[in-house]
This record gives C-alpha cells, structure tokens and sequence, in this order.
C-alpha cells in the first residue's frame, strides 16, 4: 500500500478525467493521496476532490508563487487567518501546504514570500495541522524564516516536500523537526542530482515519505514518455528510494504510508 503525500488534482491536466485518475492509482493499491492547495480557489477545489473521493485528502494553503495574485482577494492577515482557519475545520483537511519559498521564479518578492511563510506556520499552530513545505533554489531563505520563526514561537510539525537539497540541508531540516519527503525528481538521470541522492539513505526510517507532485516530476523511466505524471507513478519513486536504501520494496512502501499517517492524521493508513 502507498500514500502519495503531495499531488495537485485539481490541476487543469486532471479536469477531464479526475476520476480515472484516482480508480488507477488505487487499482495500483496506492490507497490515500493529499492534494495541495495553491491559491483560496484551488484549495477549496482540493477539498471539494477530498470530498468526493474516499482516498483522497486535502491540503488548505497559498504557494509562494501565486501569492501576488491571492493577497488582493483577502487584504490583511486577519482575513487570511480566517479564510483559512474556517476550511482547516473540513475534515478531510489534513495539512497545511503547500506554503514556503521560492527564488527560482521571480514572482512574488523575497519579504512577502517570506511574512506569508510564517503566517503559515502561525496558521499550522492555531489549526493543529501539518505545514507542507515547497523550497526551491532558497535553502538559506527558508532555514533563516524558520528558526527564527521557531524560536520565538515554537514550532511545528509538517514535511519539505519534494526535497532537493544536499546532505547539509537535510541536516538542517531535520533538526528542525522536518520530514523529507521525495519525487520523481531524484530518479532523474541527471549527475547533478548525485547529491540529492546521496541524501537518501541520511533519512531516518521514520521521517521519510515518498510523493509525485503530479501532473510534475514525471519519474524515469516514463518521464519524456506519458503527457503528464500522476499517483499512480508513485510506486515507481518508491521502489527507486527503496532500492538507493537497500530496503524490501512491500516494507519500504509499508514505512513511508505509516509515516504519513501519522503525520496526517489518518489511522488507518497507520495500520498497513
């Protein structure tokens, strides 16, 4: 059994065939994925998918790279707080994400991508909900808001998806209280990427999950090869991680579901 902990559903690449999205991955016993919001539309869709499907689960929040466009709709951090808060109360609400920093896109500037970080994190501790990190090209970015948001507020729970950093980095998130969760990214055949798979093994049993970011991060070998990646490819991701940590492939799966049902709050995705 797998848990894919980060797709996006609701993307337009899934409009027409949601369904037959979601029935192939369970066909491949991929039994729960968590959606991820990306703006207050897309979160709302995200719970209206989690809504209509058993294996589905929803993630409330605004990417940094769309927070340019979000701001104007709700103006002030109270608004934020409340627009957000009021969708954490659905139950099949599970997670805070995805939220973080990103300096490879020029969309939105550094200071406003780094307050609505830790507006997220302030939103992750008044809703007791998991905190779904998106970080790229911003390593330094991202460990300065969260320490510093940390030590003053204390922190909280949640998860570096699709990690792509080094072992130093890893380190760091991990102290911080992170769990590392890996895409199709890290079976790229790219030399570049040796260091994010030196990573791997550097991951304790118990903080490692494994994702798709579908339609994205197609893995190999299909990357090049399908129109887009979907959950049910996250079989393949897991098997590759398995194989990098010497591990059976059934246990590893069994891991990282277990792993994510803990930290989503999903008991029966404990149970595998």
């Amino acid at each position: 059994m797998l848990f894919d902990t980060h797709c996006h559903l609701d993307d337009e690449a899934f409009t027409e065939d949601v369904a037959t999205v979601v029935k192939l991955a369970r066909n491949v016993d991929v039994r729960w994925m968590l959606t991820q919001g990306t703006t207050i539309h897309s979160s709302l869709d995200c719970i209206e998918l989690a809504e209509r499907f058993p294996e589905v689960y929803a993630a409330v929040a605004i990417h940094p790279n769309c927070l340019m466009r979000e701001i104007p709709y709700f103006g002030n951090d109270s608004a934020f707080f409340e627009i957000f808060t009021k969708m954490a109360e659905e139950p099949k609400v599970r997670a805070i994400g995805e939220t973080g920093v990103d300096l490879y896109w020029d969309d939105t500037p550094i200071e406003i991508q780094k307050k609505f970080l830790a507006l997220h994190y302030e939103l992750s501790r008044r809703t007791g909900l998991p905190v779904v990190v998106h970080c790229r090209d911003a390593e330094d970015v991202f460990l300065e808001v969260t320490r510093e948001d940390f030590e003053k507020n204390g922190p909280t729970s949640g998860v570096i998806h699709s990690f792509s950093g080094d072992t130093t980095f890893l380190e760091a998130c991990l102290e911080l209280g992170f769990h590392i969760s890996y895409s199709g990214c890290v079976t790229f055949q790219n030399k570049k990427l040796d260091t994010l798979r030196e990573t791997v093994t550097h991951v304790p049993a118990e903080k490692i999950l494994v994702e798709t970011d579908s339609p994205y991060l197609t893995p190999m070998p299909f990357r090049g090869k399908v129109k887009r990646n979907s959950p049910e490819m996250v079989q393949h991701t897991a098997t590759f991680l398995a194989e990098l940590r010497g591990e059976e492939v059934a246990e590893f799966c069994r891991l990282t579901t277990r792993n994510a049902g803990k930290l989503f709050g999903i008991p029966a995705a404990t149970e595998v």
